[in-house]
């Protein structure tokens, strides 16, 4: 239940609308409304109208656009020079920080200057250009920090806007960005080393930088497309082609995409691969959608794609696109369950690097429409004739919409229900985006290739019947879809749609005992309110509206929660945008055939409306004047539809369930639900409700509230006075006020709410509930109005002096709420109203007459749209600071009393007063939060440190908004002024006072709620000023969910005046809302801070958790809030901490929380930050994690904290946190960068010994950096090193430690010996942290021994001093040279261990490697790092290493449940590190184990032995080669023995070892290895099958790992392998089904020279990627030629199994399953064809169930995968040969369901004359004497005829009616009765 409301909720919000809200105002959304508005374009005409003037500047566009939302506020803003000014500085500051490198102040001087662009004031296109090259450089400075990357990068794509979002911020001409470093830094992340993976957690870096290339891909030079190929196909192999895909669709620009599409759709053909696919899809949208416009695209005639057969797409192309497209919708049929199942199978065996959400039917949606033109006539449906100048593209859709049509019946519902509908939404949404791009003057889009109306109204008919049928989903989510489509067709077509809904909405709601299908036409109606109330959409529309609105009022029903929703829904969307008002009643505009008078006509305002045009010229026509005489006639019913929705909400309230809970809230989450849905209808009504009606409705609600009081409705009522209230204040005010205070004196007189309570949790008494109501009431009355207020002033003083007795917390805290709502009122701004036209046109009388010309009205200028703002008065402020003296000071004093009270005399009576009088006090400052702008705080500790400078420290210039009193020198400032710094003194000394109480042990559990109340008071004095974060968030829903209600397309620039007005609130709140952040702090802060952390370490769970979360709050506004706290929390720690067992375990829970919560996401991992001022230390981690460790902590939870704790703060300690290259390595591209955004911006001369201060002060950074490391290691070496530290907390400084290693910094000698020390802990995790970090040090070893600069060492381009690269000039010679064996001594040859190139084409270079010396070292580490390799040999010795193997001989702690024992892959790659940094120094006495326990019969120890042998083979690659003889002897005289041992259990291991030792590395540096498996003789009929299957499974391992190195020895294994292909044994003939796979695999490699020669054979050769060449089909036909002897000679059953046939068959099934689930399925097509007619014959042998099992599912396979365009026809021939020939029922019978599932995949692309043989086949087979063949023909049939065949209906009607003749009268009254059923979703 939950989920479908929750889904009714959403269901009209747009899904990629939901960006979050940062620290900065808002996102680009709102700025994207008004950047693209075309002025010449008359959207509310629905046509262009003509404009003479001169195209406007950009720079005038902008200051349009400033102009259209500064006006719209109340007050005046800053000039466009005061701004431009600020900008200035703003970029001196960032430029400046930049240069310097001072990365913290770039990222907050870039916050800044976001909320500066948020401001929306004229942006120099120069300048924006300079700042994101500026940024595209920074991003590629070594070792820049994640933060920073992410941020930058953030900042770039909003400078030049996003690929497929809103317009280009900057033109291409204006931009070019370098790709080949983002190329280079993404390489590094895809694709990171072993043991970087290993000690480095998710970066999710590389997701980043390929959003980054994305967005940024069009702004790549076109002339660098060339040089992106020759660097990317080199790179694509079938391991890597699902990553490289992505990166290729990523990176390049959609101009010039001639040069690489053929390539691209070559490639889609050739490989299997649903991420590819998607890559593929994406790609081509973003193609479909630039280039729509052909040559005359932006890219100008050489850089666009000119049209072609469809779009900008060949024949051949199209089709490839339709296959996809069909097979994506998830469809069942037949017996499959959907097309890409083998694809993703085939992901997962190579699987991408890249986490990318897909959008494939979106995708599709926009390649079918941007590539529909005229071009020829449709094809018909059924009963038409053919359409001229239509689309072929549109008959794709039509065929294709019709194959899947009955998929989208409701009782049809299933997994493909979300992708149909999905599809469908886009499909119209797109249509309707391009439609009305095409509309404006600035189109591009030739006249030719433009969509027509006509092709409009047939796109609208295709997809008519599918969306009506899925409005009744039972599926919230799916309706949604549906109704979303409902929303764009209904406006594109709206006589079409309208109709047809109208009919199925009428029919649903008059059906009152059919709960779903009401539900669903009421939430159809909802998403069609444009045609329902505007004229200029549907002219029929708003004559139905009052009939719907009656309809659905019995909808309204608390018993029915998802239709309550529904109908408050459509409530709302179709009566948001018009007047409530009965034409008849107040005025009627002539209905004579000619049209109204002058006098008339020129009263009305908004002329603007087309039908005011007209109106004008007199040129209604008759049907018009009839539509607007039955629209007037509909509207006498809006005053009975409003009394009776009104009684029908009382109904609702007085059957509610009883409101209880802490937040008071009715019933669940279900009812809260509905009253929300409600509320929001409430509001609506009672906005537009005209004088007569509102009147009326206030009456009837008056008469309600004044003689009902309900306790289950006491918030509902309040909701609904509210709604009234936010219209007309004064009146409703005026109505309730003298009732209400009345009452409210008589009920607290009678002794109501006199019941002293001070928690919200006790139930309200049942005799205060008329106090309750009346209070309600009023509150709400007062919430809007402002000066309103003020005639009312001593009657609200008085109700405020009486409410004052209220002594229940429902009481007093309703009276709190109240006086928060009055100040809000008087204080606040906002507007006062968002009706659909200005005041002025809305209180006209003759609008009155005729508001029906206005409903739906839209402004396309914001300047057009008055905004009634509420602006506080002289009169209200006095008001309000009356209210503070006479209520509030009051109260403040009694506090004042109260505190000074001892605290053993305090009582409950007390405790009541201290929280009555606090809640009043607080509520009335977070009423008055806009009450007064904050001057400077002087006075707060400002937590300098020693790398302060003063230039570049954050300074914003706040800019103005709309706070109420602002200068300073104001009587009136002063006063409030004063009044707040009393209740900031109040609030310290209250704590003091509760403090005293607690230590006093006086009833201190009973003062939990008055601390409570303390910290929510504290809470809002530190926070609640200006607006909230969440204010802001709320109100960018509001306004996000107005504007999508009525968007149609992205361009659309005409909206309600409402969303405007939201807009304009949502502008003015967020310029308050800079005021809030970073924001200085006084004493008196600093105090309340500090009194927030005692509050925070509160002995009880509630107050503490109040305080915490309040004081995270509070460091999130407040500049260094935690630099300031943090010492605060040490000193309570080391205080604890010195109690020892004596310490409180509350307090010491409280402790670890706060830094939990914020320090570590936030702090940097400063040892010791100094207050230069005060000279003040501020600790920082050693000091906190030593008190934490050296504290015994007994409480579990509290461990559970710390643990916690040390598991969130790991992720701040990124190597990149702790590098000095980022400040000391030579950026000379960012010094360019910076200096040309110097020139643009230029610099004040003030500024200029800061950027020198700046540049000087960055080495110093990295200095102090690099000392407070140091610092930092020798805390945590002390504390782990401590004997008094327990073992867990050694555990957690090892971690730290190993964190904390970083290549820029030597390793500590003291680090190694620690690590080393602790690799052989008892702790398993000790033990395995201690080597991870090892591992990661010995690789820091590795990197500044090899690296030459900091490029090299920060981008993992350090070289071995062996490394040679290879040049390739010739491939076949370079292939050659590989294979030449290597002799000792030879120095010709080059070992290339890594070979990933060579499968589409070669680079220049290979990376290879020169053989070591025979004798001595060449591998020489840095003299920094000798220290630590020293303590490492101190360690490791006899001892230690005998120490190591048994620990690592142990049995798991998961081995109790594991099947079977793999090796660990830390374990190998720690031990390979050893070995390759020390090379033999330990190898004899490892060996000396590792001899006993490879022939261990104990798996474990074998696993041990197996891990110290993989990781002393693959670490050997670069030991002097006489060593490595050695090793590889030892291991070569041991390998039979060693092969023969393995047994069943242990060939996981074995299989992995040998992955080890063969991924990639040349085999010829393990060449024994090599030719002991290649030796092995395999005896295929040897006793036992486990020795062939080991053997068999050892050479695919050696085939798979070396690739193209041993194709030489391929041909002869395929040979050898269809020799034996009879072996007796079924596990064997398995194994050899995946070598064949594995072998033809390595077989399938194009291979051109280089890149140039495979796109243009892409564009000429018709199998350019060989995937039709079958090399092994002569071998396939000579099994096929003996197939029909061998079915001869079957064995009788049971031994059946054992027939060369079976065996022979099996065998080629399981290989060609295995090739169809792998990503060169495609290639399997040439060796099926031929197999196609024994398939259908194994699939009949029902004696066999494996063989007959296999070669359906080989089929069905089969049927799903895309073939070869050339081989569509053939194969569907052989299916319709196999049934019209087969003598056999049973291959009829399994051929059939495959003929239905190829049909349905290749139906757009079949020719005439198949599908003519495919539906005489069918309707042959209904004729079959087996009765399951004729029900499979029927099924099969009836699918295609669902599909594409409905042209055949009449046909097989008239076959129909001679076949009836066989029947008597009532077996055909049956079947009649059978066919002709009919279903009430039709």
């Amino acid at each position: 239940m939950d989920a479908l409301v929750d889904s009714l909720i959403q269901q009209f919000q747009d899904s990629a609308s939901t960006a979050s809200i940062s620290v900065v105002m808002a996102d680009d959304n709102i700025d994207d409304m008004d950047l693209e508005l075309e002025d010449e374009l008359d959207l509310s005409s629905g046509g262009a109208a003509t404009s003479t003037r001169q195209p406007e500047t950009d720079e005038e566009k902008q200051v349009r656009i400033m102009d259209g939302y500064i006006s719209a506020l109340p007050f005046p803003s800053e000039s466009p020079e005061e701004m431009r000014e600020e900008l200035n500085r703003i970029v001196s500051k960032m430029l400046i920080a930049a240069e310097g490198r001072h990365w913290d102040h770039l990222l907050a001087w870039t916050g800044a200057f976001n909320s500066w662009l948020s401001l929306k004031y004229p942006f120099p296109r120069e300048l924006r250009a300079s700042l994101a090259r500026m940024f595209w450089e920074i991003i590629f400075i070594p070792s820049l920090e994640l933060q920073y990357i992410h941020s930058f990068a953030s900042t770039l794509i909003r400078l030049i806007g996003n690929r497929l979002g809103s317009k280009r911020k900057l033109e291409l001409n204006e931009l070019t960005l370098p790709w080949a470093r983002l190329w280079q830094l993404l390489e590094l992340e895809m694709r990171p080393k072993k043991r970087m993976v290993m000690s480095n957690m998710s970066r999710n870096l590389h997701n980043v930088l390929l959003h980054l290339a994305e967005a940024c891909c069009d702004y790549f030079a076109p002339s660098e497309i060339q040089n992106m190929l020759d660097t990317f196909l080199p790179l694509i192999t079938k391991e890597t082609a699902s990553s490289m895909f992505t990166v290729l669709a990523a990176f390049l620009p959609a101009s010039h995409a001639h040069k690489y599409l053929p390539f691209m759709f070559k490639s889609w053909e050739a490989f299997h691969s649903y991420k590819i696919e998607d890559s593929m899809i994406s790609q081509f949208a973003a193609l479909s959608v630039a280039h729509v416009a052909g040559t005359a695209s932006e890219y100008g005639p050489e850089g666009s794609l000119p049209w072609k057969d469809v779009g900008i797409y060949s024949e051949k192309e199209w089709d490839m696109i339709m296959r996809a497209c069909l097979a994506s919708m998830s469809v069942p049929v037949g017996s499959s369950k959907g097309g890409s199942a083998t694809a993703v199978h085939a992901d997962r065996s190579n699987p991408s690097v890249f986490k990318k959400n897909g959008q494939r039917h979106a995708w599709l949606a926009q390649i079918i429409v941007y590539s529909m033109s005229v071009d020829g006539p449709i094809r018909p449906q059924v009963g038409e004739e053919a359409k001229p100048g239509s689309s072929s593209e549109k008959s794709f859709l039509a065929g294709l919409i019709t194959s899947v049509e009955t998929f989208f019946h409701p009782s049809n519902f299933g997994a493909w229900t979300f992708p149909l509908l999905t599809f469908v939404h886009r499909l119209a949404a797109e249509f309707s985006t391009r439609w009305n791009d095409e509309l404006l003057p600035s189109c591009k889009t030739p006249l030719a290739q433009r969509i027509t109306v006509d092709i409009k109204r047939s796109f609208v008919q295709v997809l008519r019947t599918p969306v009506l049928l899925s409005m009744f989903a039972k599926d919230p989510i799916a309706t949604s879809y549906a109704q979303a489509a409902l929303k764009h067709l209904s406006i594109l077509e709206p006589d079409l749609i309208m109709p047809q809904l109208l009919e199925r909405a009428f029919s649903g709601l008059e059906t009152v005992n059919e709960t779903h299908r009401t539900t669903a036409a009421i939430g159809a109606l909802a998403a069609v309110p444009s045609a329902l109330t505007i004229r200029s959409v549907w002219l029929k529309g708003q004559k139905h509206l009052v009939s719907l609105l009656e309809m659905c009022l019995p909808g309204i029903d608390i018993n029915d929660a998802i239709k309550t929703i529904s109908t408050s829904l459509f409530i709302t969307t179709a009566l948001q945008f018009i007047k409530i008002g009965d034409l008849n009643v107040e005025g009627v505009v002539p209905l004579a055939h000619d049209a109204p008078g002058e006098d008339v006509v020129m009263k009305l305002e908004g002329a603007e409306t087309p039908m005011m045009e007209r109106l004008k010229r007199k040129e209604m026509s008759e049907e018009e004047l009839e539509e607007d005489s039955l629209v007037k006639q509909s509207t006498a019913g809006f005053a009975d539809w409003v009394v009776s929705f009104f009684r029908r909400v009382f109904a609702l309230y007085e059957n509610l369930p009883e409101e209880g809970g802490k937040s008071g809230k009715t019933g669940g989450k279900t009812e809260e639900t509905v009253l929300k849905s409600l509320n929001a209808a409430l509001d609506v009504v009672c906005a537009n409700l005209s004088d007569n009606l509102f009147t009326l409705v206030l009456n009837l609600v008056y008469e309600y509230c004044t003689t009902n009081a309900r306790s289950n409705s006491v918030r509902s009522i309040g909701n609904l006075v509210n709604s009234m209230a936010r219209t007309r204040p004064k009146e409703t005010i005026s109505k309730f006020l003298p009732f209400t205070k009345r009452q409210i004196e008589i009920e607290l007189a009678a002794g109501a709410s006199n019941v002293r309570t001070t928690s919200n949790t006790a139930a309200a008494l049942p005799s205060d509930t008329t106090f309750h109501w009346n209070l309600a009431v009023i509150r709400a009355a007062l919430a809007y109005g402002g000066a309103d207020l003020v005639e009312f002033k001593e009657d609200l003083l008085s109700l405020m002096t009486t409410l004052r007795k209220a002594k229940n917390e429902r009481g007093y805290s309703g009276f709190g709420r109240l006086v928060n709502r009055t100040l809000a009122t008087l204080t606040g701004t906002y507007p006062l109203e968002q009706r659909i036209v200005n005041p002025r046109q809305w209180k006209d009388p003759y609008f009155e007459r005729s508001h029906h010309y206005s409903w739906g009205k839209q402004f396309s200028n914001p300047k057009d749209v008055e905004v009634q703002w509420h602006v506080p008065s002289a009169k209200e402020l006095e008001f309000a600071i009356e209210i503070f003296q006479k209520i509030i000071t009051p109260a403040i004093v009694d506090l004042e009393a109260l505190i000074q009270v001892p605290p053993t005399s305090r009582d409950g009576v007390w405790r009541n007063d201290f929280c009555r009088m606090m809640y009043l006090v607080r509520s009335a400052w977070s009423g008055a939060s806009c009450l007064l702008i904050e001057g400077g705080k002087t006075g707060g500790d400002l937590c300098i440190d020693e790398n302060y400078i003063a230039g570049i420290t954050p300074s914003f210039k706040r800019p103005r908004a709309a706070f109420a009193l602002t200068d300073p020198a104001d009587p009136r400032y002063q006063t409030v002024q004063g009044l707040k710094e009393r209740f900031g003194n109040l609030l310290h000394r209250s704590f003091l006072a509760l403090t005293q109480e607690a230590e006093a042990k006086s009833e201190a559990a009973d003062a939990v709620d008055a601390s409570i109340q303390l910290v929510r008071a504290l809470d809002i004095y530190l926070l609640d000023y200006g607006v909230s974060r969440d204010t802001i968030v709320a109100l960018k829903r509001q306004f996000t969910m107005a504007r999508d209600s009525v968007k149609t397309h992205p361009k659309q620039r005409s909206f309600p005046r409402m969303v405007w007005i939201k807009r304009a609130a949502l502008y003015g709140y967020s310029r308050m809302f800079q005021h809030t952040n970073y924001r200085d702090r006084s004493a008196l802060d600093d105090q309340l801070l500090v009194d927030l952390v005692e509050l925070s370490l509160s002995p009880y769970t509630r107050v503490r958790k109040h305080a915490q979360s309040a004081l995270l709050a509070a460091s999130a506004y407040y500049r260094r809030a935690w630099r300031f706290v943090l010492p605060r929390i040490i000193e309570e720690l080391k205080l604890e901490t010195s109690k020892g067992k004596d310490a409180d375990p509350d307090r010491q829970k409280g402790i670890p929380f706060n830094p939990s919560a914020a320090i570590f996401g936030q702090a940097n991992i400063l040892p010791v930050s100094w207050n230069v001022k005060a000279k003040r230390r501020y600790p920082s981690y050693p000091e906190l994690l030593n008190g934490f460790w050296l504290t015994q902590l007994p409480k579990p939870s509290i461990q559970k904290l710390v643990a916690r704790i040390i598991s969130d703060s790991l992720s701040c300690f990124t190597e990149e946190s702790l590098a000095v290259t980022v400040y000391l390595v030579p950026v000379p591209d960012v010094a360019g960068a910076c200096a040309a955004a110097h020139l643009v911006n230029g610099m004040s001369p003030t500024e200029q010994p800061n950027l020198v201060e700046s540049k000087s002060r960055t080495a110093f950074q990295a200095e102090i950096r690099q000392r407070r490391l140091g610092k930092l290691v020798s805390d945590l070496l002390a504390i782990a090193n401590s004997p008094l530290t327990h073992w867990r907390y050694k555990e957690y400084s090892i971690r730290y430690i190993t964190y904390l290693l970083c290549r820029d910094h030597p390793p500590p000698p003291d680090v190694a010996t620690l690590l080393s020390e602790y690799a052989i802990s008892e702790h398993p995790y000790t033990r395995a942290y201690s080597q991870r970090g090892l591992t990661k040090l010995l690789l820091h070893v590795k990197m500044r021994s090899f690296s030459r600069d900091p490029q090299q060492l920060w981008w993992s381009q350090w070289l071995n001093p062996l490394r040679q690269d290879i040049p390739i000039n010739d491939p076949n010679k370079f292939l050659q040279d590989l294979e030449k064996p290597f002799a000792e001594g030879s120095s010709s040859i080059i070992f290339v261990d890594k070979e990933h190139q060579g499968f589409f084409t070669w680079s220049n270079l290979a990376k290879g490697y020169r053989p070591p010396p025979r004798t001595g070292s060449v591998l020489v580490w840095a003299s920094d790092t000798q220290p630590s390799l020293q303590a490492i040999r101190s360690v490791i010795d006899q001892q230690w290493i005998q120490k190591f193997i048994i620990l690592n001989s142990q049995e798991g702690a998961k081995a109790a449940t594991a099947s079977s024992v793999d090796l660990r892959l830390e374990n190998v790659i720690f031990l390979k590190s050893l070995f390759k940094t020390f090379e033999a120094e330990f190898l004899e006495p490892f060996l000396g184990h590792v001899d006993t326990l490879i022939f261990s019969d104990d798996k474990y120890q074998q696993r041990a032995g197996f891990e110290v042998l993989a990781g002393a083979l693959r670490g050997s690659k670069h030991w002097a080669l006489d060593t490595q003889a050695k090793v590889w002897e030892w291991f070569s005289t041991r390998l039979p023995r060693l092969f023969e041992h393995i047994k069943p259990d242990a060939v996981v291991m074995w299989d992995a070892f040998l992955n080890m030792q063969l991924v990639e590395r040349d085999p010829r540096r393990m060449q024994p290895l090599v030719d002991f498996i290649l030796s092995q003789k395999i005896d295929f009929n040897a006793d036992s099958a486990f020795p062939v299957t080991k053997r068999l499974t050892t050479i695919g391992i050696l085939a798979d790992g070396l690739g193209t190195r041993i194709e030489s020895q391929v041909s002869r294994m395929i040979d050898l392998y269809f020799d034996n292909i009879q072996t007796p044994y079924a596990e064997v003939r398995a194994q050899i089904a995946v070598n064949l796979g594995v072998l033809m695999g390595i077989q399938w490699h194009p291979r051109y020279r280089t890149s140039g020669e495979l796109v243009a054979a892409c564009g000429t050769n018709n199998d350019p990627l060989q995937i039709r060449k079958a090399e092994h089909l002569p071998r396939i036909q000579s099994f096929i030629s003996n197939f029909d002897q061998w079915r001869q000679e079957r064995l009788p059953p049971p031994r059946v199994s054992q027939s060369t046939y079976d065996r022979v068959g099996l065998t080629l099934l399981q290989w060609v399953w295995g090739t169809a689930h792998s990503a060169r399925a495609s290639s399997v097509f040439p060796y099926v064809m031929p197999l196609l007619p024994e398939i259908f014959k194994m699939a009949e042998l029902n004696d066999s169930s494996e063989l007959q099992l296999y070669s359906s599912a080989v089929l069905i396979v089969l049927s799903t995968i895309s073939p070869p365009h050339e081989y569509v026809e053939p194969i569907i021939d052989n299916l319709i040969g196999a049934v019209k020939s087969s003598p056999s029922w049973r291959i009829r019978l399994s051929v059939l369901p495959v003929l239905q599932v190829f049909y349905f995949r290749n139906l757009l692309n079949l020719p005439d004359t198949s599908v003519q043989r495919v539906m005489e086949v069918l309707l042959e087979c209904l004729r079959d004497e087996n009765v399951e063949v004729r029900e499979t023909a029927a099924k099969t049939l009836s699918g295609v005829i669902r599909c594409s065949q409905r042209q055949s209906i009449p046909l097989l009607k008239d076959t129909w009616a001679m076949d009836q003749l066989a029947f008597n009268e009532d077996q055909a009254q049956a079947l009649s009765t059978i066919v002709s059923g009919t279903s009430y979703y039709a």
